[in-house]
This record gives C-alpha cells, structure tokens and sequence, in this order.
C-alpha cells in the first residue's frame, strides 16, 4: 500500500529533524541539508541524479544502558539506478548502521533497499530508492524508521527496523496511521 509523505514513519522523521534543528547549535553541513535533496550539481554532469551525503548520530538510554547510533548515507553507484515516468534517473542509496552499547561496538551493517525488497510492492522494488533512516523513539528498544520513496514525489512505503541485543534483525511494514502517531505525540 503506498502512503504519501506523512505517513506515520516520515511525520516522526521530519519532527525529529525539526526538533534536531532547533537545539540552537549550529548543524554540520551534511546535517544541514534535507534528506530528501538530491545533489544537483552531480546530475549535471551525467544527468544521473544523487541524494547528498548525509551522516546522523542519536544516542537512546534504554535498558540500563546507553546506545550510539551512526548512520550513513552515500549514493551508491554499483547499484541499479532507478528511473521515474520522465525519464529522470537517480542513483540508489547504501546506508551504513553501526551501533555502540556502553561504548563498545554491538552493531554494524551495510542496508540497501534490496535489504527490504520483501517488504515493498513490486512498484518499490523497480522505481523507490532507499532514503530514509532514523532512530524511530516512538517505538521501544532499538527501532529504526526506514523509507523507501519514489524520487521526488510524496510517495513513501514505510518500514521498522528493529535491532536486537545480540545483533540480530527484524523488518516490517510500518502500519500506524498519522491518527497513531499524533496520539503518541499528545501522551
């Protein structure tokens, strides 16, 4: 089922990054730009279309313990590039999770949306990229909401990444409604 932009996972992105934002410390650069820029000074060159390079840090106390969570986001060139209705291409994101607990490493891994190919409509797998991932706190324990989106549009399928302690993975469809989400946000 295709959800636009708002959808429960994408709203909790965009009011955590809005939250990020007005700390009153000034951002990085890659923290700086959206996540759902792409690069428009790549794209003249080849005409293959690229999001920036984005890096997010959070940190989670939970379970008597406290979590770092890294995550980076890179174009990806050995992956198939996906191409909308225009004609316009755009080059697919890897990510890269890592994970410390206590300050010690627990968690690293490489996500592209094949990662999640089983979890996406057949219009996901050929025409979405992979680009979103965030520390989802709505949600206990390690949660990460991921979105894979049709380039440039509003169209976003949402996924749960959950992480467990000892490294292993769980991945879903992201079900709750925008009245879900608003709800956990008025508690």
């Amino acid at each position: 089922m295709k959800r636009d932009i708002l959808g429960a996972s994408a709203l909790a992105f965009l009011l955590a990054t809005s939250l990020a934002g007005c700390s009153g410390k000034p951002q990085p650069a890659a923290e700086q730009s959206s996540l759902g820029e792409f690069d428009t000074e790549s794209a003249a060159a080849d005409g293959i279309q690229r999001m920036h390079i984005y890096d997010y840090t959070d940190t989670l106390h939970t379970d008597g313990h406290t979590y770092v969570c890294n995550i980076h986001r890179e174009a990806d060139e050995s992956l198939e590039k996906v191409t909308d209705e225009e004609g316009n291409q755009y080059s697919d994101n890897r990510y890269t999770l890592s994970i410390q607990r206590d300050g010690q490493p627990c968690f690293e891994r490489e996500f592209t949306k094949g990662t999640f190919a089983s979890h996406l409509s057949a219009e996901f797998q050929q025409k979405g990229i992979l680009d979103g991932m965030m520390l989802d706190r709505s949600l206990p324990g390690l949660c990460f909401a991921v979105s894979v989106t049709l380039p440039q549009s509003d169209m976003v399928e949402p996924l749960l990444l959950h992480v467990d302690a000892n490294g292993g993975i769980a991945i879903e469809r992201d079900t709750r409604s925008e009245n879900d989400f608003e709800e956990e946000v008025q508690e």
